[in-house]
């Protein structure tokens, strides 16, 4: 898997907007997790996102998971970009890594 960043904003018609990002912390968090999963959103649609910023080198989101290992983070952050994608969100902004990278 990649060291680049990975993040993805997802915006819908409806003017609300979602963005996933992974960060990787070392050493691990006081928790233990070397590996974080972050999500900020606004599903009201009164609020856009500003552009032309490192949004996804924020090392917090609105929700937040923490993951032991890289492969579980890139799985989750796939897990919820197919969400967003399902409630009719289109991707505008990163990628979403494919299964086996």
């Amino acid at each position: 898997m990649s060291q680049e960043s990975v993040y993805a904003l997802f915006c819908h018609p409806d003017g609300s907007w979602y963005r996933l990002w992974i960060t990787h912390t070392t050493p691990k968090t006081e928790r233990g997790h070397a590996w974080h999963l972050h999500a900020t959103y606004d599903k009201t649609g009164t609020i856009a996102p500003v552009a032309d910023t490192a949004w996804y080198e924020q090392p917090y989101g609105m929700a937040n998971w923490d993951f032991d290992n890289e492969t579980d983070a890139y799985a989750a952050f796939r897990e919820r970009a197919d969400e967003r994608r399902g409630h009719g969100y289109d991707l505008r902004e990163g990628a979403v890594p494919e299964a086996n990278e």
